[in-house]
């Protein structure tokens, strides 16, 4: 996705995110409950959960974090969305039917959601 692509993705995504609707951008899903909060789920590439580290997955929640931060970067429209909303941040496991949450992240803070080897 280019960034123009990726400009006029995000504009969808906040007039869904508005109505309480998730929507996907590129790889990581947003999510707004209220205007106090603002969700960034990131997916795992791992295809079995239970090949998945806390070492593997803290690094692909870093992904996420580093990867929402440069399409804020490209986005005004983002940055003043979420300008007053605290941002959590999680890893999330694909399974097919739906998806769990792995971990997140809020406030410098890690809940662990999922059980994972060391």
């Amino acid at each position: 996705m280019n960034e123009e692509e990726l400009i006029h993705r995000i504009k969808n995504a906040i007039v869904l995110l508005q109505d309480g609707h998730p929507f996907k951008v590129g790889d990581l899903t947003f999510g707004c409950k209220d205007g106090k909060h603002f969700t960034v789920t990131g997916w795992t590439v791992c295809n079995e959960l239970k090949n998945l580290s806390k070492d593997k997955a803290l690094a692909e929640l870093n992904e996420t974090k580093d990867l929402f931060n440069k399409m804020i970067a490209v986005s005004q429209e983002l940055s003043d969305f979420i300008k007053y909303r605290q941002v959590e941040y999680s890893l999330g496991y694909d399974y097919g039917m739906g998806g769990l949450e792995i971990c997140s992240e809020k406030g410098g803070q890690i809940k662990w959601t999922a059980e994972l080897k060391e």
